[in-house]
């Protein structure tokens, strides 16, 4: 399923109508139409003139049209003339989305920050990815709390695309370079990306790295600001900084007390649920090598016996076991451990024999003929997540860390957080009281834990260290001492 351009207006309203969405990023379908002018209820039903597509797709943060749909009137030599017409002001199209960005860079570049007013705090994030969006949208919601004014750069709705990078030349991404200048922050939060190449000296930049991103373990060097500082989420992100000379500091995962919190008009039942995306998707480009179940198989051995695969770091990595036996690359044992430690241990879950209901949340699941029969659909971030907690004994949280979003907001919700027990592969830097507060599981234990009766666990001290209120400070600190230091 694709963006689609209609020659045909009726055509292009059935389709729109249907409000198809695809991909991961559950984009909402864009359909174009040629003609005149009609009014409608969809708003991904778009009114465009084949002579207006330059114009259009120069100006508008909407995707691109990716298909044409013609009438039968259209001869193939017209149907080819024209796709190649289309395709010519798109790329025109898209090159002045990318003078129109380096205009922002300039601008931005050349603004000037006033300390002694109001501090604000921009975000720059991406609806392509559930948990980073969220994360923003808390911290900005801790800043606010403290009294600060903050501002989101996101994409407004299902039909754009800006990403939340600038160094790969994407036109898209200025947008935000707009927000950055008509905001004009002291501060800009980004997650997993530096977007530093275009700041002024004086704004200030955090960047938290929650994901092994390619310029972690490519050539290319990181170059820091004075004013850039950095965050790693696992001791593992910590260490590949390290080696790339990026000086960072840990911070874990926080959760948003006020929205995930115990409720007791909410009855707990017998139940475990899971909330998440499955990431079968990042096996694709793998999935097809004449090697795959061979390697899939010895990993699973492993895995059941460790409940992890330990990473490079260690002397008896088995993740470096596979790579040598394979002959495979680091991402490619990296991408079936994320499988693994997600899609593996969910459908373990929905296999055993147990008296606990079982309920699965998320993307990706209605596919899986193992889990399918459990599968009670997509839920959105926040209250919603912490009420279906709220009804469970446990909350299934598989995963290569400790502290993950899901252990967070599932304790904090009131409900047993069951963590696959990766720490043998000490991923985590943490406080080891909070261990108490958690149950964990081997994988080829898991229907044993299941059989025995739940230990009351208290979420007290995970309350006390992972809120966003704590972060916000600490970067209002970092702002503060360096203000300082330079007026001195």
């Amino acid at each position: 399923m694709t963006d689609t351009y209609f020659f045909d207006y009726k055509e292009a309203y059935k389709e729109a109508r249907k409000q198809n969405k695809f991909t991961i990023f559950n984009n909402l379908q864009i359909c174009y139409y040629n003609g005149d002018y009609k009014q409608t209820p969809y708003e991904n039903l778009i009114h465009l003139p084949v002579d207006q597509i330059c114009d259009y797709m120069s100006e508008t943060p909407n995707r691109g049209i990716s298909e044409i749909k013609f009438t039968k009137n259209f001869s193939q030599a017209q149907q080819q003339e024209i796709t190649i017409y289309i395709d010519a002001l798109q790329k025109i199209a898209w090159k002045n989305k990318n003078d129109i960005g380096n205009e922002y860079r300039k601008l931005v570049k050349e603004q000037k920050l006033d300390f002694s007013e109001p501090l604000r705090i921009l975000f720059i994030t991406t609806r392509g990815t559930t948990v980073l969006q969220y994360v923003a949208k808390n911290l900005s919601d801790a800043f606010n709390d403290l009294g600060y004014s903050t501002f989101i750069s996101i994409e407004q709705n299902a039909m754009q695309n800006w990403g939340g990078n600038d160094s790969h030349g994407n036109a898209n991404f200025a947008w935000h370079l707009k927000n950055i200048y008509e905001y004009n922050p002291h501060i800009i939060f980004n997650l997993d990306w530096l977007n530093n190449t275009f700041l002024n000296d004086e704004v200030f930049n955090f960047v938290w790295f929650q994901d092994p991103m390619e310029i972690l373990y490519n050539d290319e060097e990181i170059r820091l600001r004075d004013r850039d500082f950095v965050y790693s989420l696992s001791i593992g992100l910590h260490n590949d900084l390290n080696k790339k000379n990026v000086y960072n500091q840990y911070q874990s995962f926080c959760v948003n007390d006020k929205i995930f919190k115990p409720r007791s008009e909410i009855i707990k039942s017998k139940k475990i649920v899971f909330i998440g995306t499955s990431y079968i998707g990042h096996l694709q480009k793998y999935i097809n090598d004449v090697n795959f179940q061979d390697v899939l198989a010895d990993a699973i051995t492993l895995f059941e016996q460790t409940s992890c695969l330990k990473t490079l770091k260690h002397d008896d990595s088995e993740i470096k076991y596979l790579m040598d036996k394979h002959n495979k690359s680091e991402d490619y044992i990296n991408e079936i451990y994320r499988h693994l430690a997600r899609d593996y241990c969910v459908e373990k879950l929905c296999q055993i024999d147990t008296d606990y209901e079982i309920e699965i949340y998320g993307r990706g699941w209605e596919d899986n003929d193992i889990v399918r029969p459990y599968f009670k659909g997509i839920v959105e971030y926040g209250e919603d997540i912490s009420k279906i907690y709220n009804s469970a004994t446990y909350g299934f949280c598989p995963g290569g860390y400790v502290l993950m979003q899901r252990t967070l907001e599932c304790a904090l919700s009131g409900t047993i957080p069951l963590v696959l027990d990766a720490r043998a592969d000490k991923q985590d830097i943490y406080d080891k009281r909070i261990e108490d507060e958690i149950q964990f599981f081997h994988i080829n234990k898991l229907e044993e834990i299941l059989k025995e009766e739940p230990k009351h666990r208290k979420s007290d001290l995970l309350q006390e260290l992972f809120s966003y209120k704590g972060l916000a400070n600490k970067i209002l600190k970092t702002v503060k001492e360096s203000n300082e230091s330079n007026s001195q």
